[in-house]
C-alpha cells in the first residue's frame, strides 16, 4: 500500500482477517526524486519528435548580456527530426539539440538555456518552427515567420569532426558590430524571400567567426579542404552555433550542386521545417 492511500485503515483491517502482512510503501522509492503531477503532466503533453535548427546570422543577441535593442537573430528549423529514440545527428553540435530535448521531456527550454548562460533563440525556434527573425532583447520576440519555402534543396550540414560546447565560448571576446550587419542582412534575406540575401548574412557570420580564431572550413580558400566542392560551390558558409567544431551549414545555388556536395564524406542534405498543423 502506499503512504497515501485514503483505504488504507480498511485494507489494514483485512489484512489482520486474513493473516496477510500489511506494508506500508513510499509513493516514490528512495533513491528517486519525487515526481509532482505537474511534471507528469507536462512529460505526457510533449510532443513526440522536435526539429532541430541551423541559424543564419545575430547569434548572441539572443543572449540577454548582449542583446542589442533594433537587432535581430535569423533562424531556421530543420529536418529530419530528432525523439528520445531516434537522434539522427552527432551530439553536442551546434543544432540547438539541448533545447529540444529539454522540450521532448516536457521541460521549459527558455528558462533551461538561459539557466546555462546562453540565449534563448535555440527553444523559442524549435517551439516556433519554420525561418524565422527575432528581435534581439532578453526574451523572445518574433518579428517575422516564413515556410522557409525558398531554402528547399538548398541547405547542407558539414561534421567538422569534433563536437563543441556553446557555453565554454560564451565570454569569448568577438565582433558584435560584425554579427549586427549579418543578422541584419540574413533578415533582409526572409522578408525578401531571396537565398542570395540570406546567403549575404551567413557569409557576415562566418566573416565574424574566422575573426574569432575558428579554422577555416572547406571551400574556404584559407583552408586545407578548398577543392573539396569545386564541383559544387556553394554560395555561403558558417559554423552553427557557437562554433570552434560542430556542425557547418552550407547554402546552395540548386538542388543538383546540394545533392552532389552531399555525395562527399562528412555533407548531409537537410531541409526546412515547418510542424504540420492539424
Amino acid at each position: 500500500m502506499t503512504e497515501d492511500d485514503k483505504y488504507g485503515a480498511l485494507k489494514r483491517e483485512l489484512c489482520a482477517q486474513v493473516g496477510a502482512q500489511y506494508q506500508l510503501l513510499p509513493k516514490t522509492p528512495p533513491r528517486f526524486q519525487p515526481v509532482s503531477t505537474t511534471e507528469i503532466v507536462k512529460f505526457i503533453r510533449a510532443p513526440q519528435e522536435a526539429p532541430l535548427r541551423v541559424d543564419f546570422g545575430g547569434g548572441w543577441l539572443d543572449v540577454p548580456r548582449f542583446a542589442r535593442p533594433g537587432t535581430f537573430i535569423v533562424n531556421c528549423t530543420i529536418s529530419p527530426t530528432v525523439s528520445l529514440r531516434a537522434w539522427p545527428y552527432e551530439r553536442n553540435a551546434g543544432l540547438g539539440g539541448s533545447a529540444a530535448w529539454a522540450m521532448l521531456n516536457g521541460r521549459d527550454g527558455i528558462t533551461s538555456e538561459l539557466g546555462l548562460g546562453v540565449g534563448w533563440q535555440d527553444p523559442a525556434v524549435v517551439s516556433e518552427g519554420g525561418l524565422c527573425v527575432w528581435k534581439s532583447g532578453p526574451r523572445p520576440a518574433l518579428e517575422i515567420k516564413h515556410n522557409g519555402d525558398f531554402l528547399r534543396g538548398r541547405m547542407a550540414l558539414y561534421w567538422t569532426g569534433q563536437q563543441h560546447s556553446t557555453p565554454g565560448v560564451v565570454d569569448q571576446a568577438r565582433d558584435y558590430d560584425g554579427i549586427v550587419r549579418a543578422g541584419a542582412l540574413a533578415r533582409d534575406g526572409v522578408w525578401q524571400q531571396s537565398l542570395e540575401q540570406l546567403a549575404k548574412g551567413v557569409r557576415a557570420s562566418y566573416e565574424v567567426q574566422r575573426g574569432e580564431g575558428m579554422p577555416p572550413l572547406p571551400e574556404d580558400p584559407a583552408g586545407e579542404a578548398a577543392t573539396l566542392l569545386s564541383r559544387y560551390p556553394p554560395l555561403a558558409w558558417k559554423y552553427c552555433g557557437g562554433g570552434f567544431g560542430g556542425y557547418a551549414l552550407y547554402l546552395f545555388p540548386d538542388e543538383a550542386a546540394r545533392d552532389g556536395a552531399c555525395s562527399l564524406s562528412g555533407f548531409r542534405p537537410i531541409e526546412p521545417y515547418v510542424a504540420r498543423q492539424d
